[in-house]
This record gives C-alpha cells, structure tokens and sequence, in this order.
C-alpha cells in the first residue's frame, strides 16, 4: 500500500527523500486503488491527517495526532482505513483480502499536481462537515460515512460517489463480477427496532431496521422521520443502568445545553459520536424524548439483529397516528381529540385548521424509506416528503 504524502506531512514524519518508493506506476486499476494520498492540515485550529484514496476519493481522517501516532504511523493508517470500511458494513473477508493485497506500507511524494488538487477538495469537505470531528478519538468514525456521499466530477468523467466506487472496487478486488459487487462486499448488522409513543390508552409505534454503525444522531433523524415530527423541539435519549449512572445521550447543536446538565445523576456524551452498537444490544431498551415541554416519550426496544446487504435505514410497518405536534403535551392532546370528536364545539373549525400543518401526513411506504435514504447525509423536514 503506496501512502503518497505532501511535503510538510513527510517532514513531520520524518522520512527521508532516501526512503522513498517512486510515485509512479498507482496511475491505474487496480494499483491506483492500493494506493492514497495524505496531507497533514489545520481543521479548527487542530491537526489532522487526511487520506484520501487515489482511485475512489474516499477519504479517511486522523484527528490530533499525538508524537506517539507520527511514531507508528504505518499502524494507525492501517487501522483507520479498517475502521472505516467496518463502519461502512464491508465484510470482515473482504477487508482483510484488501488489506492482504494492498501489502506493507510504503511511502512516496505525491504522483500529480491533480492529485492533489482532488486531495485538497477533500480537505474542504471534511471542513464542511467538522462538527463530526470528535476530539476524544484519532480515528474519525462518522466523518467518512458524509463526505463518501458528497459527488465527485472531474473533467469528462461521469460524476460519481465515493462510497459506491470503493464497493464497486471491493468487489473487483475479491474476484466479484462488477454488477455482484457491492452486494457481496457488504454484510451489515441490522437493528430491529420497535419505537413506541409511552402514551396509555394508546398504540403508536413504528418498527425500523438501522445498520449497527449508525449513530444517535441518525436514530433520532430516523425516529423524526417515520413518526413525521417536525424536528423542531430539543430531544435527548437516556439509557437506564443498573451498574452505574444512567447514560443520557443528548443533541449537541448548542454547546449551552452542556451547562445545564445534572453530571451527578447521569454519564453524559453527545449524540454524533456514539454508535447504536454501543448501546445496543447490551442494553435492549432505550428512551428517547422529543419536544421537552411537551415531553413525548418514545420506548425504544431492540427486538431482533438482522443479516443484510445493504447499508441503509428501512421502515418495516407502525401503526396509530401520532399528536399532532405542539398540542401541548398529553393533557392537550386528550383536549385536542375532544374537540375534534364534536363538530358542534365551538373550537373544532379552528382546531381543525391548526391540526392540518401540525398532525402526521398520510404517507406510504415508499415515500418514508425515499426519506430514510437521506438520514445518512442529515435529515431536514420536509413538506415535500
């Protein structure tokens, strides 16, 4: 595997012009897919590494390398580019027969000024996208899941996703035909889960399979989605413990909110970084609150972990119709349905016309999972959907 670094990163790591493999030769397929370029850059005021593969330009990203990682460098690379294809639900085989036929770690210069042209494109991506950058680990987990979905186009070439080009790679490299690739590179752990409205009297639930390696962020994007909330309220999970402090895993778009926290009665930790599989299945039940004034409880319970092919959210069916949002909690939504239930009630008009931009819209099947489809890049209501 040709690691094709920029000047300042070959001087921190201090490799001589001696040491060098020649750039050449990683112009094609399969050698250009054995091979990445890498820079060191300032992503907010810190260091990081950025690898960016030269035939699918995907990337992957070592955050505030410490003395110790420039050290052993050939086996933080090695475990990135891992950990990265893992979250992306490449098979176990399939990673090792890349890793095997990419071989030891060698280092050169870059190959092209286009190549790192490409490479600095990257950077700005991974800019654009750095509150997933989480400073408590090197290697960064959910960054590459965004911007290997961000399209790529460079002169005549068709214009294309880095993600689906390095399965389709995977797959050429495992000896898979090109159109039984991306199918047979992928094994992804699926969480069945049942989300269910803790409202008495009631049956409101929704059933979902989410890959293993999603985080919170993505669960409470899916939640939004198949339940049709605004996203518009503050909202938390909390994990119930019996061996220590309870885990409460909270949004984190406004630094205030850490302030108010109580840290004596709960572990905290934010939502963007923790991955379902951290949670589940050792812990088999969830609850997620949305609309903290309001304070609608969802139960989330693990039901089943499911084989799969294909690295996507999926809802699976649900039944009732959830309150209609800022209905003012259960008491009001126990007036809001007797209001409803009486034409004769001097507020049912009104109500009537409030209810038709607050309530859930009627949609199918097919138009919730066209949804659940942009959860992995970030999920915006929409009236569209």
């Amino acid at each position: 595997m040709l690691i094709q670094c920029t000047k300042s990163l070959l001087d921190q790591l201090g490799i001589k012009n001696s040491e060098l493999h020649p750039p050449e030769g990683h112009e094609q397929f399969p050698n250009n897919f054995m091979a990445w370029h890498a820079n060191i850059v300032t992503i907010d005021r810190k260091k990081a590494i950025v690898l960016m593969n030269n035939e699918t330009r995907y990337s992957i990203i070592i955050y505030r390398p410490s003395k110790k990682d420039f050290s052993k460098i050939n086996e933080l690379i090695r475990e990135a580019i891992i950990t990265a294809f893992r979250m992306e639900g490449v098979r176990k085989e399939v990673i090792e027969a890349y890793m095997e036929k990419a071989g030891d770690i060698t280092f050169s210069k870059t190959a092209s000024r286009s190549m790192v042209a490409r490479m600095n494109n990257a950077v700005r991506d991974i800019e654009f996208t750095q509150e997933y950058l989480d400073e408590n680990v090197r290697i960064q987990r959910y960054i590459s899941m965004i911007t290997g979905r961000f399209i790529h186009k460079s002169g005549n070439d068709p214009a294309f996703y880095p993600i689906e080009k390095m399965l389709k790679c995977l797959g050429l490299i495992v000896g898979q035909e090109d159109h039984e690739a991306v199918e047979d590179v992928l094994e992804i752990d699926l969480y069945q889960l049942k989300i269910k409205i803790n409202l008495e009297g009631y049956e409101i639930w929704r059933r979902v399979l989410v890959p293993s390696t999603y985080s919170f962020r993505h669960l409470h994007n899916i939640i939004q989605s198949v339940f049709d909330w605004h996203n518009a309220h503050l909202h938390e999970f909390v994990v119930e413990r019996a061996e220590s402090k309870d885990l409460k895993i909270i949004m984190d778009d406004d630094p205030e909110t850490m302030e108010y926290l109580n840290y004596d009665a709960f572990e905290v930790c934010q939502e963007r970084f923790v991955g379902l599989e951290e949670i589940f299945p050792a812990y088999g039940e969830v609850l997620y609150k949305y609309d903290l004034g309001d304070s609608w409880e969802h139960i989330i319970t693990l039901e089943n972990v499911v084989k799969s092919n294909e690295f996507r959210a999926t809802f699976v069916e649900g039944i009732g119709e959830r309150p209609p949002e800022d209905v003012g909690g259960e008491g009001g939504y126990m007036e809001y349905l007797r209001i409803m239930a009486d034409v004769n009630d001097p507020e049912h008009e009104d109500m009537n016309a409030w209810a038709d931009s607050q309530k859930e819209r009627n949609r199918s099947h097919e138009k919730i999972n066209h949804g659940l489809k942009q959860i992995i890049k970030g999920y915006h209501y929409s009236q569209f959907l």
